[in-house]
């Protein structure tokens, strides 16, 4: 996504994606408007509170957060939010860099579940969440690896039905609304798994591929 093409010259652009499939984009071009609307946002709450409310020269635009399924934002001047849980970096990836990256036409690659990180070194894993009106969002994350009860934390968040926000790959940050997340894979999983979890291999287009021979 190009946001510079949205509007010219603006300090913040901003995109809202609806449920119903809709996007409304807007731009603010005075630069003390545009932090103090940045300074304004808590992704974690976001979604929470009962409207939002974008206010032009010439119009209002009035949405019910619980509606909202993603909002992007970008300004080249204000810092990203501190991620939480201990994550040093989220951002957002193309499919193309999901696949390459979680070798999933190479599984031979593939760490295993099985194979644990020692305890405070870096992890770098991969995501693939799903919404329900919107296209699948992929990301890269990275953070320190954590003691085996607490491995369950990064479920518990995507499942919180807050907000959780992610750099954009071309700048800017996106924030997602969670209680619009139908379910989510990682690669690697982690070992430690909840005890009714179901065992069985995803479909990849090469497993698929072999299937078929």
């Amino acid at each position: 996504m190009n946001i510079s093409a949205i509007a010219e010259p603006s300090v913040l652009s901003l995109r809202v994606y609806l449920s119903d499939g809709s996007v409304e984009s807007f731009f603010q071009t005075d630069k003390a408007k545009a932090q103090q609307m940045w300074s304004s946002v808590e992704p974690p709450r976001l979604f929470a509170q009962q409207r939002l409310v974008v206010a032009g020269t010439y119009s209002n635009s009035v949405f019910v957060c619980s509606e909202i399924v993603r909002l992007d934002l970008f300004e080249p001047t204000c810092p990203c939010w501190q991620f939480p849980d201990g994550y040093s970096d989220i951002v957002e990836i193309s499919e193309a860099d999901y696949r390459k990256n979680a070798h999933l036409d190479q599984p031979e690659l593939m760490p295993r579940r099985e194979d644990c990180t020692p305890v405070g070194d870096l992890l770098v894993f991969f995501v693939k969440l799903h919404f329900r009106n919107i296209p699948p969002v992929f990301l890269m994350a990275e953070f320190s690896a954590k003691l085996p009860a607490e491995n369950q934390s990064f479920m518990r968040f995507m499942l919180s039905k807050t907000g959780f926000h992610m750099r954009l790959a071309g700048g800017g940050v996106g924030i997602m609304n969670l209680a619009h997340l139908s379910g989510y894979t990682a690669y690697p999983g982690v070992a430690q798994t909840p005890s009714d979890s179901w065992l069985a291999e995803p479909v990849t287009a090469k497993s698929n591929k072999s299937a078929r021979r």
